[in-house]
């Protein structure tokens, strides 16, 4: 409890000092917090942009970050009718987080944990699994969950972390724009603008896990209408701990190169065309994933109130010799304004998934190599009335998979500006979770025993999965400094996939049989809080609070025993605090708390994270970082995977530097 104390100490040093406990000390830096911003030579703040961009602007300027990926158009995050979250550059440079997954974290209300040295399980407002399949994750637009069994391989997805603008985070359905999938949520991966990375960008870092760190970007401009960059990063990252604390041989490293180009050859045209190659070799089973990606986008501002996109790209996958992947995929849209206060988006999609799997004696599967189209129509109109106080935002897409054939995916949302600085929205929304590969061909024979087995099989007649999903929320901006942000839902689950069993007894063999198929149900609702609060010129914290209930139920004559444990495969609780706290123009302290439940059906124990990040900047060009995470306890355990060997997260200390001109 000595540790617990002290850390909250740290982040809220008013309300929690007191005498005669442990470190008190600790506590000194923050109660000068207000001195030190007035203290501060200002004269140097040239040096430091993020820094000043971070102190100078407003909190209602914070409160107007724009976002794209909720109506699929440049939108204030206060206009939008949904449950979001922006992580910018800003938070991702100070938490000390040095992988995508990882920044998740700082979502309120998003499940993330760490089941081995590379393998997460990460969803939103539950159903959490290592292979969760209700999150809908994208980088530039581009989808990067996998087919295979409709969800993201959280270990090959990378890049500069320092070449990312922002990370949108959509708490709730959004199939009506983006299609299957975007069921409990959506996580768009936005990367910068080559004409912001021009120069050279040198990173480096080690630690007693992550062992080398190293990053390399070069960007400039070709005339005065295009721009490029160039990067290469990779890393080398030490095993994690088993529950014994021995090295659990989860190390793993990993390369990544890419490049980006952006064009603008008139007033009215934009084009970009990047892409990326990665190799990843994990030391568990001495697998290798490695793949790539080419992506065009092209928009054209037909007047002011009048844009199309095109977008195509392809992405290769190769995965652990069993696996080969390539999708191609096109989407268009075009939006317009209406005279009668209305604009439209529409737009279509088109995407081939062709896939080739080897056998191998445990897994298998019906059909070696596959084809899936997908495609798609979708229309959404958002209606201002009251003078734009109000705003009726109605849509669906029309969605055809191989699978299950024609879905529809419809919303219907409101937003209410009460007052100048209060917000209230609500939607109701279906979405759906086609079926995968994995549901429909899938054949897996695990031998238990000398006359025993169990016998899975895909079923080709599996159904959607269906949500219908009831959202409120309310965001309002009080006291000049205060910035609240609060969001209650309620779904409802129909036709879950499950795993029906039946036993066989032949020559005095057992066999368990077990199959795919929708019967299973139930709901979800939940509240959950965000908090930001300018407690100084220099000084920001940030406090979130998420609350989630998960009831599932069975269909009469089901045999599944795996859906009720999926109610305990998230926490009811989540709490996070974070600090961010300038000290002096040249070095920044910042802090973060995490406190997350029981998993009751893993088995695993509530858990207080804390994490600490020094940084200073000795020159205009170059940061130094030194972070630690964990400090609570030498190692706990997060998640329990089904296919993967489990590692405890144990205490990590990682130093980074950062130098560009």
């Amino acid at each position: 409890m000595c540790n617990f104390t002290r850390f909250l100490r740290i982040i809220f040093p008013m309300i929690f000092f007191s005498r005669g406990s442990c470190a008190q000390w600790l506590v000194l830096p923050f109660l000068l917090v207000p001195t030190a911003g007035k203290a501060a030579d200002r004269t140097h703040l040239d040096s430091h942009k993020q820094m000043e961009a971070l102190l100078e602007v407003g909190f209602e300027e914070l409160a107007n970050i724009r976002l794209t990926t909720a109506a699929r158009k440049e939108q204030r995050l206060v206009d939008t009718p949904s449950a979001v979250y922006v992580i910018t550059q800003e938070e991702i440079r100070r938490s000390g987080m040095n992988s995508l997954p990882e920044l998740l974290r700082l979502v309120p209300g998003m499940n993330v944990a760490r089941i081995n040295g590379n393998n997460w399980a990460i969803s939103a407002r539950g159903f959490n699994e290592q292979f969760s399949n209700k999150l809908l994750v994208l980088q530039d637009g581009r989808t990067l969950y996998t087919p295979l069994f409709a969800g993201v391989n959280w270990d090959v997805q990378d890049t500069l972390l320092e070449d990312v603008e922002r990370i949108e985070v959509i708490r709730g359905p959004g199939g009506t724009l983006w299609g299957a999938n975007a069921v409990n949520g959506i996580v768009n991966i936005i990367t910068k603008q080559a004409a912001d990375t021009t120069g050279w960008l040198v990173t480096g870092g080690s630690g007693n896990q992550e062992k080398v760190q190293a990053g390399l970007r070069f960007g400039g401009a070709v005339g005065d209408k295009a721009n490029f960059r160039f990067y290469a990063k990779g890393f080398d990252q030490d095993d994690l701990k088993t529950r014994q604390g021995t090295p659990a041989g989860d190390g793993w490293h990993a390369g990544q190169g890419g490049f980006r180009l952006d064009w603008q050859p008139g007033g009215k045209d934009r084009l970009t065309l990047q892409g990326d190659l990665y190799n990843v070799q994990e030391e568990m089973n001495n697998t290798h994933n490695g793949g790539g990606n080419l992506l065009l986008h092209w928009s054209r501002t037909l007047d002011q109130n009048s844009r199309v996109d095109l977008q195509v790209y392809h992405d290769r996958t190769v995965r652990m010799d069993f696996e080969e992947r390539d999708i191609s995929d096109i989407d268009i849209q075009h939006r317009f304004r209406l005279p009668t206060n209305q604009e439209i988006v529409w737009g279509m999609g088109y995407r081939l998934s062709a896939d080739t799997m080897q056998n191998n004696p445990v897994v298998g599967w019906n059909h070696l190599a596959t084809n899936d189209e997908t495609y798609n129509l979708f229309l959404q109109d958002e209606i201002s009335l009251l003078n734009k106080r109000l705003a009726l935002t109605i849509g669906s897409k029309f969605e055809h998979n191989d699978y299950t054939g024609w879905e529809l995916q419809p919303n219907a949302r409101v937003l209410w500006q009460v007052a100048d600085d209060h917000v209230l929205w609500a939607a109701v929304s279906r979405a759906i979770r086609s079926p995968s590969r994995a549901d429909t061909d899938l054949t897996l024979n695990i031998i238990t025993g000398p006359a025993s087995r169990i016998l899975v099989n895909g079923n080709p007649g599996i159904q959607s999965e269906e949500l219908l999903a009831y959202e409120v929320g309310y965001r309002t901006l009080f006291i000049s400094k205060v910035y609240l942000d609060l969001a209650l839902f309620y779904n409802q689950y129909d036709k879950l996939i499950t795993n029906e069993k039946s036993v066989a007894m032949a020559g005095g063999f057992l066999t368990i049989n077990q199959s795919f198929a929708n019967k299973g149900s139930g709901s979800t609702h939940g509240i959950e809080t965000s908090v930001e609060w300018r407690a100084a010129d220099t000084w920001k914290l940030r406090a979130s609070h998420a609350w989630l209930h998960v009831n599932l139920n069975l269909n009469n004559g089901s045999t599944d025993t795996t859906l009720a444990g999926k109610e305990g495969n998230v926490p009811g609780q989540q709490l996070q605090i974070r600090s961010a706290w300038s000290m002096t123009p040249a070095i920044e302290f910042d802090t973060a708390l995490f406190h997350v439940s029981r998993l009751a059906a893993l088995d695993i124990p509530a858990y207080v994270r804390a994490d600490a990040r020094l940084g200073w900047q000795p020159q205009k060009n170059l940061q130094i970082s030194l972070v630690a995470q964990n400090l609570l306890d030498d190692q706990h355990p997060e998640f329990t995977g089904t296919s993967v060997s489990n590692s405890e997260i144990a205490r990590t200390f990682f130093l980074k530097a950062a130098w560009n001109y």
